[in-house]
């Protein structure tokens, strides 16, 4: 066999074998003659090592394939439906991108046209390029380029038609320019905006580097190239087609992220981590990563093994004078500390320790630029706990006006109008606890990983011991404790503390005085999240009657133990309760507080819950949005304000059946919350049961089912069995199971969620009549007719009585009557019922 043969032979026997399973092209070769054994060898070598090469084959390789594949200039004058290609502009693994231009008479254009090249046409390669027309269909954003048309040739040839983009990489555009930091940063900041649009769209970019960067001469940067990019699939994971082919990797290295160099499943984190590689580029003028070669080996020990050293450590007064500074002493002043921090934190080794999203690295940026702090983690404990406490204000500012001002020591602790002197002492008294306590998890110990948990931990420990002479100041130090426990999800640890506080403030002020009432507030708070709600109503209205008797009823006090009342009447499924104490508690505030503070905003934010539970979908997105509009302007970084009430626009827009901007507004919201709360917090495992709810609608069965397992996982953890997100996930799973062809299944689960609501919920509520409904929906897809409408008619009843007939969730249950009557054959009664539902639906 010549060495021209053997080639044809390696090259057929590797295409076959490329894209099977390593299971498959393993008795695939085992199944191969003796004959074949030299072959097997060289593609084994091909297959399992990326850099080999067969020398033997190098010259006639080349001339192979001199001879079957056509040079680029060939393309050059050939029409593409109605374009010309004018000129090489490019070319690439995929393919060649050429100049075109408008080839008919209506109009000139200039376009770039991408085609396959003749030698690259393995079926691996053209789903990729099927892909990417697929992906750039579906992004329109000013900062990507757009795709115009495509097609396929007479050959078999796919093209792509997107917009020329006349412009530089972005690392050449700035430096040929000699733009400063401040200019670079609010470049850098519309490809944040670009993978932002991406990311939204369940797209990864993938290989995001300086040459797919491109800015236009009058500054308007253009994302290019998707052609490798991963369309998220239906159930959450990446679309089913290899990484890689022939062992080259489908990115570029130098910019790759820790996972792709693994080889491991690539998330948005993994183009988190290629932005901060070209930030980094463009700041200090190299890469994160100096490496010797181009050899995925040396990449590979660079990137995992290597620390990434501080951006201003690495800046010379060349780069300096690149980026209008006199000296690298100016520029690193400019760098250190918050740009430091900022690019550390998107080149983190670990997924989940990057940027949430490109948004929030974009927000850290915009902070930056506007002289605000920025959001990035510092590395030791008293920080952490200081953001945490700034992050949750609204759990933990409930019973202290002026919170704690972590390291400064600055604490405003009363609520009652003592003598400023007094103030300060105990203010002093407080400050120098939180100090010592900080004290044993600063860097200089060696301890710099300690977590918020282990210095609450700490202080649950030491308090009763160092403050019992000072029941006062311990008081106030339980309720921070308390409800800095709660808003970690650690709710037994917090009732503890929140009771030892409520008695210190009894015996010390009384149970009239402000701090008692206060005290009482901030214990049915807590009980009113872990879902004891009978408990939350009999403390709630103790605190009402309290401040009732001391003829405080106009005061923002008041406004927020209405606002409390309001929140247990909807937890409740009283909503026009719940709407009723609301507008009384914004009357209040409005008055006392003014028309822009944030109490204001979440009363609004109130209301419109719950006239969206009433079926005024409209007016509470309106509301919704008033709120959210007050909260960005008061705060400039992540808040559980802000994801509040988001998690309630994405509810109303679901139900309005606003798909898109539904699933952006989910989406946000448990970025933040997973952000300040953690994935294991029951805040933000309610979250991701509605948006589990709206994947369901959206026919994603199999994602639906595996966000209702990974909310389950987390029962007897930080969800009682009470929490209505175990009951409300065994509902989803169910549902999921029955349209994947798994009824037992869903019956056991649908049984369990009912039983659990019967369990834990008054008989009148509507979650109960939801849970029959839906049991008599999985009896109907059984064609087991007459016990579904024994059960949607029982549930029918209930919501009428509960909710109304006009209610959108009424409205769902009366749907599922008209279908099990269609399927039975009963049009009469189908009719009946279909004329219940409002015309719009």
């Amino acid at each position: 066999m010549d060495a021209t043969e053997k080639l044809r032979r390696i090259r057929a026997l590797f295409d076959a074998l490329i894209d099977l399973p390593e299971s498959e092209r393993a008795h695939a070769l085992d199944a191969l003659s003796e004959s074949d054994a030299p072959l097997r060898h060289d593609v084994e070598l091909l297959l399992n090592t990326p850099d080999a090469t067969i020398p033997e084959l190098d010259s006639h390789a080349a001339s192979f394939r001199r001879r079957d594949v056509e040079p680029p200039s060939t393309f050059v004058g050939m029409r593409f439906g109605q374009y010309t290609a004018v000129r090489v502009v490019g070319m690439g693994g995929m393919g060649t991108v050429f100049e075109a231009t408008r080839a008919d008479d209506q109009y000139t254009k200039r376009v770039a046209i991408k085609i396959l090249q003749h030698n690259v046409n393995s079926e691996i390669t053209l789903s990729r390029f099927r892909r990417e027309r697929q992906i750039l269909a579906s992004l329109e954003h000013p900062n990507i380029a757009t795709l115009l048309d495509g097609g396929i040739t007479s050959d078999g040839r796919p093209y792509l038609v997107m917009e020329y983009v006349d412009g530089e990489p972005i690392t050449t555009w700035c430096d040929s320019r000699t733009l400063g930091i401040h200019d670079r940063l609010l470049l850098f900041r519309q490809v944040c905006a670009a993978v932002q649009h991406a990311h939204r769209n369940l797209v990864i970019h993938r290989d995001l580097k300086p040459g797919n960067i491109l800015v236009a001469a009058n500054g308007t940067v253009k994302l290019l190239d998707f052609g490798i990019a991963t369309l998220l699939a239906p159930d959450g994971e990446e679309a089913p087609l290899p990484l890689t082919r022939g062992g080259a990797r489908a990115f570029t290295p130098e910019y790759a992220s820790p996972e792709q160099i693994r080889g491991t499943t690539l998330s948005t984190a993994s183009d988190i981590y290629s932005l901060g590689v070209v930030l980094y580029e463009l700041l200090t003028g190299r890469r994160p990563h100096l490496v010797s070669s181009r050899a995925i080996v040396d990449i590979e020990r660079s990137v995992l093994e290597t620390p990434i050293p501080r951006p201003s450590s690495v800046v010379t007064d060349a780069v300096a004078r690149e980026r209008s500074e006199k000296s690298a002493n100016r520029l690193r002043a400019k760098m250190q500390s918050e740009l430091d921090n900022v690019l550390l934190e998107s080149l983190q080794l670990e997924p989940d320790m990057r940027y949430a999203s490109a948004d929030a690295f974009d927000e850290d940026l915009r902070r930056y630029l506007t002289g605000l702090p920025v959001n990035a983690q510092r590395g030791w404990a008293g920080y952490r706990l200081y953001k945490f406490v700034q992050r949750n204000r609204a759990v933990v500012a409930a019973s202290v006006l002026v919170l704690v001002a972590m390291i400064a020591g600055t604490i405003g602790t009363s609520l009652q109008s003592r003598k400023a002197r007094i103030e300060q002492a105990k203010a002093q008294e407080i400050s120098g606890f939180l100090r010592g306590l900080l004290a044993s998890v600063h860097p200089e110990t060696g301890r710099r990983d300690a977590q918020v948990s282990d210095v609450l931990d700490a202080a649950a420990k030491r308090i009763e011991h160092e403050l019992s002479a000072q029941p006062d100041i311990r008081a106030e130090l339980e309720t921070v404790i308390g409800q800095s426990y709660q808003g970690l999800g650690r709710y037994d640890e917090a009732e503890a503390h929140l009771k030892t506080g409520l008695r210190l403030r009894e015996e010390s002020a009384g149970a009239a005085s402000i701090s008692g009432v206060v005290g009482l507030s901030n214990l049915g708070q807590l009980y009113m999240a872990r879902g004891a709600l009978d408990s939350a109503d009999v403390v709630f209205h103790r605190a009402l009657q309290l401040q009732q008797q001391r003829g405080q009823t106009s005061d923002s006090l008041f406004a927020s133990l209405l606002s409390n009342l309001g929140s247990l009447a909807h937890n409740q499924n009283h909503a026009p309760d719940a709407e009723r104490y609301h507008r009384q508690a914004l009357a209040i505030q409005q008055r006392v507080l003014g028309a822009k503070s944030d109490l204001v905003a979440l009363s609004t934010n109130d209301i419109g819950v719950a006239a969206g539970e009433q079926g005024r979908l409209a007016e509470a997105e309106s509301l919704h949005r008033a709120a959210l509009a007050t909260l960005r302007t008061n705060h400039k970084e992540p808040d559980a304000f802000i994801a509040s009430v988001l998690n309630a626009l994405a509810g109303s827009l679901d139900f309005q059946n606003k798909a898109a901007a539904a699933d952006s507004a989910y989406i946000e919201t448990l970025a933040l919350r997973k952000r300040l709360l953690g994935a294991d917090h029951p805040d933000y495992a309610l979250t991701l049961y509605n948006y589990s709810g709206f994947i369901f609608d959206q026919k994603r069965y199999t994602e639906a089912a595996r966000i209702a397992r990974e909310i389950l996982a987390l029962r007897g953890k930080t969800l009682p069995e009470s929490h209505p997100s175990v009951a409300a996930a065994l509902q989803t799973l169910g549902r999921s199971l029955d349209q994947l062809g798994d009824p037992t299944g869903a019956e056991h689960a649908l049984n369990e969620s009912l039983g659990l609501r019967k369990k834990y919920l008054q008989p009148d509520s509507w979650l109960i009549a939801n849970s029959e409904g839906t049991l008599g929906e999985h009896f109907a897809l059984l064609q087991q007719y007459p016990r579904a409408e024994q059960l949607e008619l029982h549930a029918q009843q209930a919501f009428v009585q509960t909710l109304g007939i006009k209610n959108s969730r009424t409205a769902i249950n009366t749907r599922r009557l008209v279908a099990l009557y269609i399927a039975w054959g009963k049009k009469d009664k189908a009719a009946e019922y279909s004329a219940l539902l409002p015309a719009a639906q």
